[in-house]
């Protein structure tokens, strides 16, 4: 079941050039944009390289659009003629959504990793910690792989889901200042650390890497507490789906 949801999630070679190939790019064109542009310079409060926080943004930012790797795949399974046929066979249907999101979530990664080594080997992105680093991002991508899912499990919709999901990914980044700079304030700078849950893994990662163990547990805290929250949640609803 797991081999068949890998394989699965690895065909789809359309998303995979969109998950993976809209991030380069974005991250190339907005490094060749702003590099020497002064509009940028020391918004994030520290000597972060720019080219490592849009790394990092838009790395997290294509992870909400990948929760649809896993909503997608159970909504078409089950909310679907096919759930008919499911029924019938001898698999635990349980088990095979717990099968969809773990693949998913592998996938994601894998799509997140490429992102990253293409930032470090090819536009030398400095990028340090990575080994800790990587651990964050995939608390991230589980995050939204539940998040989506739950959504879906609960409105029995993959539009909503898809709508809720698309909404956010437009909108998270703003609030972290990947695309422009947000007002030096006290208030900015709480939205910008800990608005949302890509910003909290956003904090956690800038925490990692400045070696700032209270901004590591202050973002880390609440975005664990989430992801066990969605977690919970999702336990029923794949009972009632299963069904």
């Amino acid at each position: 079941m797991f081999i068949f949801n890998l394989k699965r999630s690895a065909r789809d070679l359309f998303g995979h050039l969109i998950l993976i190939g809209f991030p380069v790019v974005l991250i190339a064109f907005f490094n060749f944009i702003y590099t020497k542009s002064s509009i940028f310079s020391g918004i994030h409060g520290q000597s972060l390289p720019f080219l490592t926080v849009l790394t990092i943004g838009f790395a997290l930012t294509f992870q909400i659009y990948g929760a649809s790797l896993s909503f997608e795949t159970i909504g078409s399974d089950f909310f679907s003629p096919m759930k008919d046929r499911l029924s019938a066979s001898p698999g635990d249907l349980r088990m095979l959504v717990i099968s969809i999101l773990t693949t998913a979530a592998i996938v994601s990664f894998l799509q997140t990793l490429v992102v990253i080594l293409f930032s470090v080997l090819i536009l030398k992105a400095p990028l340090p910690m990575l080994h800790l680093v990587l651990p964050v991002m995939m608390l991230s991508i589980v995050f939204h792989q539940l998040l989506g899912s739950v959504i879906m499990l609960a409105s029995g919709s993959v539009k909503t889901s898809n709508a809720i999901l698309s909404t956010y990914g437009s909108v998270a980044p703003m609030l972290i200042g990947l695309y422009f700079p947000l007002p030096n304030t006290a208030f900015f700078s709480i939205v910008r650390n800990y608005s949302t849950p890509m910003a909290l893994a956003n904090t956690v990662i800038k925490g990692i890497i400045g070696n700032d163990t209270s901004r590591i547990l202050s973002a880390l805290i609440p975005l664990l507490a989430m992801t066990i929250l969605l977690f919970l949640l999702m336990r029923p609803l794949i009972k009632k789906v299963a069904l």
